[in-house]
């Protein structure tokens, strides 16, 4: 007595779970991917030969938003206490490099004074952040 027809295995490959898999993981990556972006979400000045650079020193991201708002990493700043914040984060680490994003639609004077700011703390070294202009 055979049951299924005495046609044998079937050879080929079921797909259909891979394509699950892979549809899953898709949709991960573009709900993960946006939060990866460190800091408040501005528009970055653009810039001809902009050069990526790996720092080996510990970075702290510094963000001016269009409204004139400052955000050390992810919490709000009131401009009178820039300086003061930014020296007790220097304290822990002296080498520690400051990492600005200034909106683009900003005065540039606004991005001047937070980088006068973060001087006026000790930092050594402060990066501007652009993205490359595509021409």
């Amino acid at each position: 007595m055979q049951v299924g027809g005495g046609q044998g295995y079937k050879a080929e490959i079921n797909v259909t779970p891979l394509v699950d898999v892979v549809l899953v993981l898709l949709i991960i990556f573009m709900v993960v991917t946006p939060l990866l972006q460190k800091g408040m979400a501005v528009e970055l000045p653009e810039a001809r030969n902009v050069g990526e650079k790996k720092s080996k020193r510990e970075q702290v991201l510094l963000t001016v938003t269009v409204g004139g708002q400052i955000f050390l990493e992810d919490k709000e700043v009131i401009r009178d206490e820039l300086v003061k914040t930014v020296r007790q984060r220097l304290s822990f680490n002296p080498g520690l490099e400051i990492f600005i994003k200034g909106d683009r639609r900003l005065d540039y004077e606004e991005v001047r004074s937070v980088m006068s700011c973060c001087q006026k703390s000790g930092v050594k070294r402060v990066v501007l952040a652009t993205k490359e202009r595509k021409e």
